[in-house]
């Protein structure tokens, strides 16, 4: 994955990729989360962005879930 995703790729991304770019996401958001926890990790900074990033992504889905419904309700 691109270090910063832009809301264009994020769009022009194909329902599947953006899932398995969530999961890796989700991964490192859990990863650096346990991190500082654990006083490991001390860019909490880097934290903050890639839950930001997380939930572009996430509202990018909901965005494609809603788009299939009312498309498929309009047939």
């Amino acid at each position: 994955m691109a270090t910063h995703v832009s809301n264009t790729e994020l769009r022009a991304m194909q329902k599947a990729d953006l899932l398995r770019e969530m999961k890796a996401q989700v991964v490192m958001v859990e990863k650096l989360r346990l991190g500082i926890r654990l006083q490991k990790e001390k860019d909490t900074a880097r934290y903050r962005r890639e839950k930001k990033v997380l939930a572009r992504m996430q509202t990018e889905c909901h965005r494609k879930d809603s788009a299939d419904r009312t498309s498929a309700s309009q047939s």
